[in-house]
């Protein structure tokens, strides 16, 4: 099937061309061959089974005779007086009845010889002066000495086919002795023979005594002394003492024809059966009848000699199935190619487009199926050359909103980019937290870019009626109003395509001013099969109403876009692990020593003071060994988070290293500072350090110095901070040290 599937149309039409003229016509005769095969098969039979019962009742007739003949030429009284005399030693009468006996078959030449056998098988009298053959161990002794009139199978003594015809000599009810005489075997095989060529041509008879040896053939007497069936072994000993085929036979060659081999060894045997033989290949069909003493005659004929006048009437009608295909297949190759033509047409440019080439287009697009092809065949074309140039449109985009590692910026530009790839008039994009219960950036693009505006952190108070705060412009809170579907987007993870937003049960009222919204598009954006978001298009320019196709453009251009915001947010996320230590997410060293290089600068430039707090734990050492370093990172935490809820956003809080920390004041000169570290040190040495269910109390010492007044550069400016938190630490601990020449 998917051969001819692949197939030219024009092969395709030629094929079934032939199969509706050439089928019917071949079925027909197909039907008159196996009737007329059927019913010469039943006459040649018929003739096969008249054949074989001639041929038995020849055979039949012929072995009545000649046991006839026997008892004619032979008395049965004087036979005995022959074994009487053998028993009493009489030899002249030997030699009298020896020469009247071969007086009797010169005068009747049907019989060669004749033996007479006493009742233990010495040979009483032979006319045919052959020595040295053990004939009382043929069967034809045997069978007669059980009492029964026997016709020997063919056999070979001395280079002549003869038979052997016995029968028992009586003497009041006693066997005494067995009469065998020899006659010709090519009387048994003319009989076979002249019924040959009876039926047709190759017809055969064939004769098989009961070790299924053929002893006798009708058209080649070479077969004769072979076997259809592996002979059995006691069979095959006597053949090669020479006591059952005669002494010139010593060895019977087996032909192993397996349905012929059942036919003459199976009791009963079949009637009729088919085969093959040595002398053909072909099929061949038997009749086969057994004869009244045991042979089987087998009457056959080949298969292609009865079905010769049907196997003419097929070559006359094969003959005009011949002319009907040359004519079938010159109407279907004219027909084929008018009706390729076109297509070879479509072939050629599909070819060209597939190339590139999307300039092409099929010239016919007007009349039947195949011009109604072309104009939906350059549809398609034009569909395909737009499909190209968006995806590569969106393969640009992907670099593009990729490369950005900034959050804001990001989702600015993918709204910007959704409203150009549609041709929408206006985008939105909504990025909720991750309980997904507020909005946590919000980026809209409008018809007047100064309306684009970015509201962050608002609640999300129902996706029918959802709300922003009044810092979100109008026009923000205008596309979300509109937005009341927002639940099938962002809670259902559904995509949204509205021809008539007017029309839909969730729509609100727009304010004054605003753009309207007619038509409007909307997708989830998901990271890991969780919603974070939605992009929404409005107004699709020409007012054309957005697609399926557009649909899946801005599904490609959301899963872009949720790619690129986690890249983003894991980028965040480096660089504030970057700059942030791991325990108490203060500064770390390095992004310390860089915001102080900043604010040095920036002092230097803009004339303003910057001040430093060195604050380090007091006897932390032994509280770390006491209770453990779990409990002292715990410390640490704590520690950290009381100093930076003392400071403001601008100001930087450090962990400096182990239990030292950093403060760097923005704008703050020595007096304030000092303010700022008693509170820093009276709020930690107030605060209940609770562990294992127990209290304790810690202190620092703090050294604060400031810029430019008691250093001249950053290294400076850390090193006096640094002598003034040891002069904390001689003096006594949990208590505040300013630099000397601050003093």
């Amino acid at each position: 099937m998917n051969l001819f599937k692949n197939l030219p149309i024009g092969t395709k039409l030629l094929i079934v061309l032939l199969l509706v003229s050439i089928l019917p016509l071949l079925t027909v005769t197909y039907g008159f061959y196996r009737s007329a095969k059927i019913k010469l098969t039943e006459q040649t039979v018929h003739l096969l089974d008249v054949q074989t019962k001639n041929t038995s009742a020849a055979i039949h007739n012929f072995i009545n005779f000649k046991f006839k003949h026997i008892n004619g030429l032979f008395k049965i009284p004087q036979l005995i007086r022959i074994l009487k005399a053998s028993r009493e030693k009489q030899p002249h009468l030997f030699f009298q009845t020896t020469a009247f006996f071969r007086a009797r078959l010169r005068i009747d030449p049907d019989f060669l010889a004749a033996l007479l056998f006493d009742s233990e098988g010495h040979v009483v009298l032979n006319t045919n002066n052959m020595t040295g053959v053990n004939y009382a161990a043929r069967p034809f002794f045997c069978e007669a000495m059980n009492g029964t009139n026997y016709v020997s199978a063919p056999c070979m003594d001395g280079g002549v086919p003869s038979i052997y015809f016995s029968v028992p000599i009586y003497d009041k009810d006693k066997i005494s002795g067995v009469l065998a005489l020899q006659c010709r075997a090519e009387e048994l095989w003319e009989i076979v023979e002249h019924e040959n060529g009876r039926i047709g041509v190759g017809n055969m008879v064939m004769l098989s005594n009961s070790d299924g040896v053929r002893i006798a053939h009708s058209a080649k007497r070479d077969l004769v002394f072979q076997s259809w069936a592996p002979i059995k072994p006691e069979a095959k000993e006597q053949i090669l003492r020479g006591d059952r085929y005669g002494i010139d036979i010593k060895e019977i060659i087996s032909t192993d024809i397996p349905e012929v081999m059942d036919a003459v060894t199976k009791v009963p045997p079949p009637h009729y059966f088919q085969h093959r033989l040595v002398v053909g290949t072909s099929t061949y069909h038997s009749v086969l009848r057994v004869t009244s003493n045991g042979w089987r005659i087998i009457g056959t004929i080949p298969e292609a000699t009865f079905l010769e006048p049907v196997k003419s009437h097929m070559s006359y009608v094969l003959s005009i199935a011949g002319v009907i295909a040359c004519v079938v297949a010159g109407v279907s190759i004219a027909v084929g190619r008018l009706g390729t033509k076109r297509i070879n047409v479509f072939t050629s440019i599909s070819k060209e487009i597939a190339r590139g080439d999307f300039t092409k287009e099929v010239p016919f697009t007007h009349g039947d199926e195949i011009g109604q092809l072309g104009r939906t065949f350059n549809v398609m074309i034009a569909s395909i050359k737009r499909k190209i140039e968006q995806l590569k449109y969106l393969n640009d985009v992907a670099i593009e909103v990729h490369s950005h590692i900034e959050i804001d910026r990001l989702l600015q530009d993918i709204a910007n980019i959704a409203k150009r790839l549609i041709n929408a008039e206006m985008s939105a994009l909504l990025l909720s937290d991750e309980g997904g219960e507020e909005i946590k950036h919000f980026k809209v693009s409008l018809p007047n870019p100064s309306e684009a505006v970015c509201g962050e952190g608002q609640s999300k108070s129902g996706f029918g009626g959802m709300a922003l705060s009044k810092a979100v412009s109008e026009g923000a809170k205008a596309m979300v109003r509109s937005c009341g579907f927002l639940e099938r987007v962002l809670s259902k993870g559904m995509s949204l395509r509205l021809d008539n937003v007017a029309n839909d049960q969730y729509h609100a009222s727009l304010p004054v001013n605003h753009p309207p919204i007619d038509t409007l598009l909307g997708v989830p954006i998901k990271m890991n099969h969780t919603v974070i978001g939605g992009l929404f298009l409005a107004n699709k320019v020409n007012d054309e109403r957005f697609t399926l196709e557009d649909e899946e453009i801005l599904f490609t251009l959301a899963y872009q876009a949720a790619v690129a915001i986690e890249n983003a947010k894991l980028y965040g996320e480096v660089q504030q692990l970057a700059i942030t230590d791991g325990l108490t997410n203060l500064v770390n060293h390095k992004e310390f020593h860089r915001r102080l290089d900043e604010n040095i600068e920036g002092s230097k430039r803009y004339q303003y003071p910057v001040s430093l707090l060195m604050i380090d734990i007091d006897h932390f050492k032994h509280f770390n060994d006491t209770y453990g370093h779990q409990t002292g990172d715990q410390v640490l935490k704590t520690v950290g988070d009381l100093i930076k809820a003392h400071v403001r956003v601008v100001d930087v809080c450090a962990r400096y290293g182990g239990e030292e920390f950093a403060v760097l004041l923005r704008e703050t000169d020595i007096l304030p500072a000092v303010t700022l570290s008693e509170r820093i040190r009276s709020t930690i040495y107030a605060y209940p350090f609770k562990h294992d269910g127990m209290r304790s109390q810690l202190s620092v010492s703090i050294g604060v110095a400031c810029f430019p007044q008691d250093a001249n550069n950053a290294e400076d400016l850390v090193k006096r901070a640094d002598e003034a938190l040891y002069a904390a630490k001689r003096t006594g601990r949990n208590k505040v040290c300013c630099c000397k020449s601050s003093q």
